[in-house]
């Protein structure tokens, strides 16, 4: 078996071990990217100034995993 085989299988068994991605990651990529996007907003008035304490929230749920809630069954 060559490495790269071996680096590939090592990959996908440790992508299924991975929790599901939370719906900011699956749309922007990341957390910070939406966050960002979503300050710029906030900065260039587009957004009202109470985003920034919802973002907080949010991004504390984002790092709890509190996402894979919603996948479960």
């Amino acid at each position: 078996m060559s490495l790269r085989t071996l680096q590939r299988r090592v990959a996908k068994i440790e992508k299924g071990r991975k929790p599901r991605p939370s719906p900011f990651v699956i749309l922007c990529g990341s957390f910070d990217e939406f966050a960002d996007a979503t300050y710029a907003e906030v900065v260039a008035g587009t957004l009202g100034g109470d985003w920034l304490p919802i973002l907080d929230i949010l991004r504390d749920w984002d790092g709890q995993g509190v996402w894979a809630l919603a996948y479960a069954r």
